[in-house]
């Protein structure tokens, strides 16, 4: 069960098919419309519409999430804006394609939903690992992008697929058999694990039960996907950000030296050189976003006693940052 392992933590924290049905849900048409928007040959991704009045408003989910994570949060900005959430390309709803997962890819996905929908500008909001594909589509086309709220995004994806391409995928650690016996368990252990519910959709759309026993069965995804997004994290320039930008952060300091690594002794003199190198620089990433958050088109805010899913532990203050984000600044 990987949302348990939260695998979008700090570097060295841990380290065509066809696409699924959509999964009905007794009071899904009050929240919002759910639409399919065609990015490419063979490629849908699934598309919730909120509604509301004024400029669009986009939000991306995090890593192994659909855009249901958002589905009791993003209601809540629609006095002033049409609101829409999007699931990245083989999770969920979203079309299950073996290629397509680099930052490139998936930043292009998003530009596609604007012409689908033909907004020509829109304002985003991305979560954890949509850090690298919303910049990517705010340095490459600026035009599209109005103001970005990164709600603790990932700004070292590229580090990490140096890693990855160094040491293979952490596995999975096998989940306590309570938290999988049922919906409701699961629900509850990823509350307890996140600080926070998931929205009931967000719960049906990225699991699968068994349908005579309600045991959790897995993760509804392309079974590869998760890696292929890792290992396709590409570099970003996030000071090349022109748009207004609200960044909210969890201080979360590195975990420690590469050499804190398991096995870090049994590697090969090379590997274990490397990756010093590649602990080196994601500190001196750290400085570096310090120093980008000073831009005068940016505003940092560091959430205290926050965790990763920082609208569901830091509810009114983030919602409060991101409203007056919005309207003023």
């Amino acid at each position: 069960m990987r949302k348990l392992l939260l695998l979008c933590l700090p570097l060295f924290a841990c380290v065509t098919t066809k696409s699924v049905p959509v999964l009905a849900s007794a009071d899904s048409s009050a929240l919002h419309q759910v639409k399919r928007v065609k990015v490419a040959e063979g490629v849908e991704l699934e598309l919730l519409d909120f509604g509301g009045q004024g400029p669009a408003l986009v939000f991306l989910s995090g890593l192994g999430n659909t855009g249901h994570v958002f589905d009791t949060f993003a209601p809540e900005f629609t006095a002033a804006h049409h609101v829409y959430a999007v699931t990245r390309r083989g999770f969920g709803s979203s079309s299950w394609p073996e290629q397509g997962y680099d930052t490139a890819t998936l930043g292009e996905d998003v530009v596609r939903v604007l012409e689908g929908l033909g907004i020509a500008k829109a304002s985003f909001v991305g979560h954890s690992a949509a850090g690298p594909e919303l910049t990517w589509v705010a340095t490459h086309h600026p035009e599209r992008v109005e103001k970005v709220v990164y709600l603790d995004v990932r700004t070292d994806g590229d580090l990490l697929a140096e890693l990855l391409s160094l040491l293979p995928m952490p596995p999975p650690s096998e989940p306590a058999p309570e938290d999988v016996a049922s919906r409701a368990a699961l629900a509850a252990a990823l509350a307890r694990d996140v600080g926070g519910a998931f929205p009931a959709h967000e719960i049906d759309e990225a699991n699968e039960f068994d349908p005579k026993t309600g045991h959790y069965l897995r993760d509804r995804k392309w079974p590869h996907a998760e890696e292929r997004v890792m290992k396709g994290f590409s570099k970003v320039d996030f000071a090349a950000v022109t748009a207004a930008v609200l960044f909210l952060y969890v201080d979360q300091p590195r975990s420690g030296r590469a050499e804190d690594l398991p096995g870090f002794s049994q590697m090969d003199l090379p590997v274990q050189e490397k990756l010093r190198t590649l602990s080196a620089r994601a500190l001196q990433r750290d400085a570096e976003m310090l120093s980008v958050m000073s831009m005068p088109n940016w505003k940092g805010i560091k959430l205290e006693h926050a965790r990763h899913y920082v609208w569901l532990t830091n509810h009114d203050e983030v919602l409060r940052e991101m409203k007056t984000f919005l309207e003023t600044f």
